[in-house]
């Protein structure tokens, strides 16, 4: 099946009197509140699904289920699904001059980065990995897909935290990572001015215990940083016993010569 044809297709036919870029807001932002939901069971995640779902009729929603089930299916492989519909409708470079970076290109990327994290996963119970600027995905899914490749399972030895200002990216981002099962924190802000609106946690994040993980890390870390600063201290000790002892010797060879004066 071609599943970005057949997605765009479904995309179309949902309201001809609505924008594409509207309808494909529309379906992520009921999509991403959908996966959420039954890990945070929010009023207000229930409130935002119900202010869009009210404006499309009982049959345009039948497509938006439709186009769900692609989105699943699609994501067996590994790709950003959500990037090339985006791309495919122009939807970043009509109004944002959004452009993504080619999938093949973050593959790349990412087995450039992922070099030596198997030696990295023999000190750490995972390794987490930062992306600033997230878009819709790719590079991070590319990134896991690589970990997968080394015969590495992502879903327990990989956290991400994703940041994206615009919000169909955040959506899209979150929605592509929770269904691919990657643990991570998915964030709408800013991250050149640390301002940030929303945070959604993949499943993954929950059902892998990640909350607990990252406890853990954190507790080590300190744990680690409190025996640097105690052998510090005891260095310091030591030197300033040295300093001492050899002024003392000092004082005494000094006394030594005084005495042979008088």
């Amino acid at each position: 099946m071609d599943y970005l044809r057949e997605f765009n297709k479904l995309l179309q036919e949902v309201d001809y009197s609505k924008s594409i870029s509207q309808k494909f807001n529309d379906f992520l932002t009921m999509t991403a509140y959908s996966i959420a939901q039954p890990f945070y069971r929010s009023d207000e995640f229930e409130d935002k699904y119900l202010d869009v779902a009210k404006n499309y009729k009982k049959e345009q929603h039948n497509n938006f289920s439709e186009m769900f089930t692609i989105v699943i299916d699609a994501l067996e492989v590994p790709q950003d699904f959500l990037g090339q519909i985006f791309s495919t409708n122009a939807m970043g470079a009509s109004y944002t001059g959004q452009f993504f970076t080619p999938y093949h290109v973050s593959k790349l990327m990412a087995e450039i980065l992922n070099v030596d994290v198997k030696e990295k996963l023999k000190h750490k119970n995972f390794i987490t990995l930062s992306e600033p600027c997230v878009g819709s995905g790719g590079m991070v899914i590319a990134f896991a897909q690589t970990m997968q490749e080394q015969g590495l399972n992502y879903q327990d030895k990989l956290y991400v935290e994703a940041v994206d200002i615009d919000d169909i990216c955040y959506k899209m981002a979150y929605i592509q990572l929770s269904l691919l099962g990657i643990p991570a924190k998915v964030i709408k802000g800013d991250s050149l001015n640390l301002k940030f609106q929303e945070v959604l946690y993949t499943p993954m994040f929950f059902i892998n215990s990640f909350d607990y993980k990252l406890k853990l890390m954190q507790d080590e870390l300190v744990a680690g940083q409190k025996i640097n600063k105690e052998a510090e201290f005891a260095d310091k000790i030591i030197e300033i016993t040295e300093v001492k002892k050899e002024s003392f010797i000092e004082e005494i060879r000094l006394k030594d010569i005084q005495l042979r004066l008088f």
